[in-house]
């Protein structure tokens, strides 16, 4: 049981730095995967895509669409078979675009649990 971490800096324009966290190598399925944008990256950019890839065993996608007030998080294999979960996040209606701000996913047994944005934990789109 060894665990994973890994960070990339500037993986697409308007993301500062990402890190996956996989607390068991055993379970690809469990762990946080984190997305820090760049201050005023959501007032230039929409929407803003991070994503992390390891070809076939691990996908996982978060799309951060300002336009429509939410964020959307897919996990699943990178093998072109639909995603195993994916939940959509309602962003904050006070939002300021300026800022620098970070997402969390939090993610169990293949099952995107949770979007975390800033500290504060986001609400299901309905």
């Amino acid at each position: 049981m060894a665990e994973i971490e890994s960070r990339e800096n500037k993986p697409v324009p308007g993301v500062d730095y990402s890190v996956i966290q996989i607390p068991d190598d055993n379970n690809l399925g469990t762990g946080t995967f984190k997305t820090m944008l760049e201050p005023n990256a959501l007032a230039k950019i929409n929407p803003i895509i991070s994503s992390i890839q390891n070809e076939p065993v691990f996908q996982l996608i978060v799309s951060i669409n300002l336009a429509i007030e939410s964020v959307t998080a897919m996990i699943g294999k990178a093998d072109n078979t639909p995603p195993l979960s994916r939940k959509v996040f309602r962003l904050p209606k006070e939002i300021v675009v300026k800022d620098a701000h970070r997402f969390d996913v939090g993610f169990k047994d293949w099952q995107i649990e949770e979007m975390v944005m800033n500290g504060i934990k986001l609400e299901l789109s309905i």
